[in-house]
């Protein structure tokens, strides 16, 4: 059973999840690299209880961060599904800022190849900065890992398998499974259609999924445009996506929209699939257990 429920006031979402059944869900940024103050990078926040963990970790995190009230200190792991700016850009603010609130912890952050390389660069390049601010101490740093290290043990709650997607133009890019007791929620990544996806879509409670979408004129007119028409999921493919895996609720995010509206392509969606879909927006946050309840909500396909 699915109840959406309407609160459009800045509640401390993610700290509605009292109870150890309970996977709470909270999208920090839904955007895309373009700036927009309302839909911030590319980032969702995962918790259960004392666990808590981020998928891809775009601009403007850390103030959303804030405005739920987290102040870092259970946030342990860190995913990141490729290196494309929009999805990393948040990382060295997370890091420098969980210092200055005194983390205790280290934080892991897992990628793909070149993470180590990326997290060095990072250290590198706020060198000075840390040498003044913490004398070189600082108290929390981030251990960066090759998905191979994942460490799913037995005292995890939430586990989280990586997969490859296809991004097209650049290689090492990964969708993630979150498994939590019998729940499943899929992040797709930046991505276009592949079989792959629908093998690890498949028995999904939540896909969260991106969508691109234009007018013909526009996409006709702009040959750059088409070139990322190729490497994302247009509404034809997820119509296809939908069909095949029928998850129990779809998100789309990540949403690249040229000329038209969430709501054009929910009635498009809605014309060849009778699934629940919506849009996912800042700050919307959800809890999964026996029942899914939905706060601060975004448009509903009927």
């Amino acid at each position: 059973m699915i109840k959406f429920i309407l609160i459009f006031i800045f509640l401390i979402f993610a700290n509605n999840s009292y109870s150890s059944n309970v996977l709470n869900i909270t999208f920090l940024g839904t955007g895309s690299p373009r700036p927009d103050i309302n839909k911030l990078g590319p980032s969702v926040l995962i918790k259960n209880k004392n666990e808590e963990i981020i998928l891809d970790i775009g601009r403007g995190t850390t103030l959303r961060l804030n405005q739920i009230g987290n102040d870092f200190s259970k946030i342990k792991d860190i995913y990141i599904s490729h290196f494309h700016f929009d999805h990393i850009v948040g990382l060295p603010d997370f890091w420098l800022t969980s210092n200055l609130w005194q983390k205790k912890e280290d934080t892991n952050v897992y990628g793909p190849k070149g993470i180590k390389s990326f997290c060095n660069s990072i250290r590198n390049a706020f060198k000075e900065d840390i040498k003044y601010r913490y004398n070189k101490n600082i108290k929390s740093n981030i251990n960066c890992f090759n998905f191979s290290k994942i460490n799913n043990d037995s005292l995890k709650k939430i586990k989280v398998l990586p997969f490859e997607n296809s991004h097209g133009h650049i290689d090492n890019s990964y969708g993630f499974k979150i498994i939590f007791k019998d729940k499943k929620i899929v992040y797709s990544g930046d991505t276009t259609y592949s079989d792959n996806l629908i093998n690890n879509y498949i028995g999904s409670d939540i896909l969260i999924h991106e969508i691109i979408a234009t007018t013909s004129k526009i996409y006709q007119n702009n040959k750059k445009l088409r070139k990322v028409f190729s490497t994302h999921t247009s509404i034809n493919q997820i119509i296809k996506i939908l069909n095949k895996t029928k998850p129990k609720l779809t998100i789309l995010n990540h949403a690249l929209l040229f000329g038209v509206s969430e709501d054009f392509v929910l009635s498009e969606i809605g014309k060849k699939y009778k699934g629940k879909v919506i849009f996912s927006k800042d700050l919307m946050s959800i809890d999964l257990g026996e029942e899914l309840n939905i706060f601060n909500i975004g448009n509903i396909k009927k």
